[in-house]
């Protein structure tokens, strides 16, 4: 599903794909005059750091490379290098760790999740409805056919809502929608332009027949408010499922900025920080990557101090991580996102394939440290002995 999501046009409304394509050897030699004005290395030199990384434990790509600056001998520091992992490898790990495969699904399909997290009290962001046209339900919060979904969305009460697919990722195809306005049949998005709502109800009957679902708007705790807007700003808590039991493995704060309604790094102009796992205290901010990446100090809509900025109910959201991750232990590796809003801290979403690239580019350190290696060899005797079991079951059937 997820390369046919990547793989579509984007809409007039929503957005559905990520724009730019992979970077080849033949893009990365392209860099390399670039890559040597930034760090003062001969281009041969540049090379050489390459194969030796493409050929390690890290199997990392050219758009690694260059996206995670390991050409940059200012960024990473001793050993940190050769612990970075690039996408692919990243791929692996969580598909080898989280080997309980029927698990996954669940985590795959929001309206699932939430649904099992609520049911043991965990909060996450309210459900208004849910447009699933393959459904025939009278259930009033499912909109089970094109008109339905019009109705709702020209409803005065609906509002404010947040649109995303049931199934989506890397919160491409969401929307943002403050208040319906009748006498134009339109919805205010949160940037203060409008759509149409029939446009609106075309482009995810088009895109998203599988199922779309909407959450109530919620607003982000008033200092984060003040920062950025009326956006959440989610935290990802990277949690791992060790010898030890469920622990924390790393954090990273992701700051909306400019245009931009969704948090994700990907979208030009949000920012990175680096936060103290112990205190929220953010140490770095930075926009972009590879060779466009920036430093901040304040945030660039409101001016705010960055550096210094205390991350609000910090502390409230590594514990709704740990219970989430104790809940979800039979998923041994997941990136959470997490939100403080107005009513306290909420889970936004699980992921079941951290992108290791947020936390290591934040934190300037590869993942395969210690713990992490650790971490991958306990879940693999995990994974052999459960093979075994379900060998025997079978078996004995």
């Amino acid at each position: 599903m997820r390369a046919a999501e990547e793989g579509r046009e984007n809409s007039a409304i929503l957005t559905v794909a990520r724009s730019g394509g992979e970077i080849t050897m033949q893009g990365l030699f392209a860099q390399l005059n670039r890559i040597s004005a930034a760090t003062g290395k001969n281009p041969l030199q540049i090379a050489s750091e390459y194969v030796r990384l493409a050929t390690g434990p890290g199997k990392i790509s050219p758009a690694d490379f260059l996206r995670l600056r390991l050409f940059d001998d200012k960024f990473y520091s001793g050993a940190s290098r050769g612990a970075v992992v690039g996408q692919r490898y990243n791929r692996d790990i969580c598909y080898t760790v989280n080997y309980r495969h029927d698990w996954l699904g669940l985590l795959e399909n929001k309206v699932s999740s939430f649904s099992y997290l609520n049911a043991y009290g965990l909060p996450t962001i309210p459900l208004k409805a849910i447009y699933a046209p393959q459904m025939k339900t009278s259930a009033p919060h499912t909109l089970y056919s094109r008109s339905a979904l019009e109705d709702f969305l020209e409803r005065l009460e609906s509002y404010p809502l947040f649109g995303k697919p049931v199934e989506g990722f890397n919160s491409l195809g969401s929307i943002g929608l403050m208040e319906y306005l009748p006498s134009t049949r339109e919805a205010k998005k949160m940037d203060g332009s409008a759509v149409k709502v029939g446009d609106l109800a075309a482009e995810i009957e088009r895109h998203y027949p599988t199922g779309y679902m909407f959450q109530k708007l919620m607003a982000p705790e008033k200092s984060v408010a003040r920062m950025c807007g009326e956006r959440l700003a989610t935290a990802r808590f990277v949690t791992i499922a060790a010898e030890n039991g469920v622990q924390i493995f790393r954090a990273v704060w992701k700051i909306p900025a400019g245009g931009n309604t969704a948090d994700n790094y990907w979208r030009p102009g949000n920012l990175l920080a680096q936060v103290d796992m112990q205190t929220g205290n953010i140490r770095r901010v930075t926009s972009g990557a590879g060779l466009e990446m920036q430093e901040h100090t304040a945030h660039p809509d409101s001016a705010t101090a960055l550096i210094g900025f205390t991350h609000p109910q910090w502390d409230a959201m590594k514990a709704l991580a740990l219970e989430g991750a104790r809940l979800m232990r039979t998923v041994p590796l997941i990136g959470w996102d997490l939100a403080c809003t107005d009513a306290g801290p909420v889970i936004v979403e699980m992921n079941e394939y951290p992108d290791a690239f947020m936390t290591q580019f934040a934190e300037r350190r590869g993942i395969l440290d210690e713990t992490f290696t650790r971490f991958i060899a306990y879940q693999k005797h995990n994974a052999a002995a459960f093979q075994t079991e379900m060998k025997s079951r079978f078996v004995s059937l």
